[in-house]
């Protein structure tokens, strides 16, 4: 964070988002620029974008440039301005108020974030007594235009219900869990070149989700071989079987029984520059993956990522997710195993 306010300093004027103050905002009892805190606040919260908004303290600015600095005495605690911040406006602004030292100076900034539950109103009237005190109603708003502030009027008004009505981008409700490590199947965990690459996902939100869910394993040439688990298997019987003492009879088939594909949802292919795995949806169901609300799903892909090494290497696997939730369409998810993760995995004698 002392990164991203040194670049504000040092190569923005005073915006939409950044502010520039000279001084502290005063919260003392009777100081005529109380109020003055709280039109700010709510103004930069009252912003339609996402992203995080600034107030630096202890700058001065000329044609909002900072030409000059003004080291804060005293520094007023964060839990002061909230509970003031509070008690006129509603609902309650996220921000963090911190100490930060430029150039021997003493500074502060106010970073406003995620403040996604607009507008923020007055909830009760606020009345300076001073004759030139400044007197809000409640109900009354505030937004930044440039480096200005005004009052929200009513097409203000109007966008911020559309929005708010708007669907919501749940991409960022799911995560997902990758691990790698050996097959539960005795018959592949005690060959420990082989491993399997479990993907369990994570539903945070209070609202189930229906996905799609592909993923991507990018090919390491003469290293690493991704393959579905079944064919492993089957290859595994087959060879086993042409080495029992059944091998050049006409019974082979009728005494061991042929390797039977069972239908595990996934499918398999070997691209140029990657194998990808598709995970299919059940009869009957629209979509791929459901997870509940609040739920987690263990091994989406049935146990059928098989990965073969012949020597350890980076890995790359990426997720393509979409969804019917997600607004800005599908989602892509990259995740790495690193050289040294997969040496802890696999012990060079298997290799």
């Amino acid at each position: 964070m002392k990164e991203t306010v040194f670049n504000l300093i040092e190569n923005e004027s005073e915006n939409t988002k950044l502010d520039f103050k000279s001084q502290q905002y005063p919260i003392d009892k009777g100081n005529i620029r109380k109020s003055e805190f709280l039109k700010d606040m709510s103004a930069f919260a009252n912003l339609p974008n996402k992203e995080d908004k600034y107030i630096i303290v202890g700058i001065e600015e000329k044609n909002g440039i900072a030409v000059g600095f003004k080291s804060i005495e005293k520094l007023h605690d964060q839990a002061s301005y909230q509970q003031f911040l509070n008690q006129y406006i509603e609902p309650e602004i996220n921000f963090e108020y911190r100490e930060i030292l430029y150039q021997g100076h003493r500074l502060a900034y106010f970073r406003l974030f995620n403040n996604n539950n607009k507008p923020y109103l007055f909830k009760k009237e606020y009345n300076d007594n001073h004759p030139k005190g400044s007197h809000y109603r409640i109900g009354t708003g505030f937004v930044r235009t440039g480096t200005s502030t005004r009052e929200l009027r009513r097409d203000d008004f109007e966008k911020i219900y559309s929005e708010r009505c708007a669907k919501k981008d749940r991409s960022e409700d799911i995560d997902f869990e990758l691990a790698l490590g050996a097959f539960e199947s005795e018959e592949l965990r005690y060959l420990g070149y082989i491993k399997h690459l479990q993907i369990d996902i994570n539903n945070r939100s209070n609202t189930s989700i229906d996905l799609d869910v592909e993923a991507k394993v990018y090919n390491i040439k003469n290293k690493v071989e991704a393959c579905c688990t079944q064919w492993v298997e089957e290859k595994l019987y087959r060879n086993k079987r042409d080495k029992s003492m059944f091998a050049y009879t006409t019974y082979l088939d009728k005494i061991i029984p042929p390797y039977s594909f069972i239908d595990m949802n996934v499918e398999f292919e070997n691209c140029k520059a990657y194998s990808k795995y598709e995970i299919t949806a059940k009869k009957g169901a629209l979509t791929a993956v459901r997870v509940k609300q609040k739920g987690a799903l263990a091994n989406i892909f049935n146990g059928q990522i098989a990965l073969i090494f012949s020597q350890t290497a980076e890995l790359k696997i990426e997720l393509i997710v979409r969804s019917d939730d997600f607004a800005d369409g599908l989602k892509i998810f990259t995740y790495y195993f690193s050289k040294d993760d997969i040496d802890e995995i696999i012990d060079p004698y298997d290799l």
